[in-house]
């Protein structure tokens, strides 16, 4: 399946491009080989391949359906670990001293749609070789058909580029941390003739969907994972240019508003860090208040201004 036609897109379907005032210390930002060492979390596995049986040659022989996953980083989708060890084990073996074979390896992975960088390989000898991949990272989620999918940033300093990801799932993704659990925000708009014949691995191009990813990104840079735990459930929907009161920037985030369920608390965000203009608060204050809003308890916040308003509850 191909990319969503840009002929049959809507006013918000471009790409959405980020305004100089947007923080450059955000992860969507840094240049693409950063991440593979330091920034993004579970983006790092080391993976060693061993045998028992070495060739009286002297050349070593590893034996592919034997395989340890070493990941380093918060959370990665079990889909990803499963789909990995079968594509390795599915070549078998490989002798280290064929670079063609190598190579096919090495190609072979990068292919995943979840994997971004296929770093140097490394044989251990005398029967094993060590491999380092900088994977996407999920920041959010998609609904599609009944299913939800893992989405992530492409890090671009000039545009905000979300991919489709595998791991489908029957709820949003549930993110496991010794500092607390939380769940994937959900991007909304992202259904219908918006969606249709995107495929796992291709980039996202509704604008609407890609204002909300920056949210979600913005979200996972200022709240830790404990902060994130309680917001719940979380809808992050950017596809309004006009908030409730009529001025620009409609962008929300309806915590326990996700799939059929009904809507509970709101947070009226405003526009979107790639979006924002002059005037526009400060997202660390726009996450001071949100913070804030969750210890006191709300209905409905709004935390465009420099003092956050809390509302009685909207409905849906």
């Amino acid at each position: 399946m191909g990319p969503l036609d840009a002929a049959s897109s809507t006013p918000q379907d471009a790409a959405v491009t980020r305004r100089p005032a947007r923080h450059l210390g955000s992860r969507g930002s840094v240049p693409a080989w950063i991440p593979m060492l330091i920034v993004l979390g579970g983006a790092l596995w080391l993976w060693r391949m061993t045998q028992d049986q070495v060739r009286s040659r002297g050349v070593t022989r590893v034996d592919l359906t034997r395989s340890v996953l070493r990941p380093e980083g918060p959370w990665v989708p079990k889909q990803w670990s499963r789909t990995l060890r079968r594509l390795v084990a599915q070549e078998g073996a490989v002798l280290v001293d064929e670079p063609r074979a190598l190579d096919s390896l090495r190609a072979a992975i990068e292919g995943l749609p979840f994997v971004a960088e296929v770093g140097p390989l490394r044989v251990i000898w005398p029967d094993g070789l060590d491999l380092s991949l900088r994977l996407h990272e999920p920041i959010a989620c998609v609904r599609l058909g009944s299913k939800y999918y893992p989405v992530a940033m492409i890090p671009d300093e000039q545009t905000v580029r979300g991919v489709l990801l595998p791991g489908a799932a029957d709820g949003p993704h549930l993110v496991d941390t010794k500092q607390g659990d939380f769940f994937l925000p959900v991007l909304a708009g992202f259904d219908g003739e918006r969606a249709r014949g995107i495929a796992v691995g291709e980039e996202i191009l509704d604008g609407s969907v890609l204002a909300a990813l920056d949210i979600a990104d913005s979200l996972a840079t200022h709240m830790n994972p404990g902060q994130q735990s309680l917001l719940g459930r979380v809808l992050i929907d950017a596809t309004e240019e006009q908030a409730f009161d009529g001025l620009p920037g409609g962008a929300r985030l309806d915590l326990e508003g996700v799939g059929e369920q009904a809507y509970g608390r709101r947070i009226h965000f405003g526009h979107a860090p790639c979006e924002a203009g002059p005037g526009e608060l400060p997202l660390d204050l726009k996450w001071a208040h949100v913070l804030a809003a969750l210890e006191r308890g709300f209905d409905t916040v709004d935390v465009r201004f420099d003092v956050a308003e809390y509302h009685d509850r909207e409905e849906p």
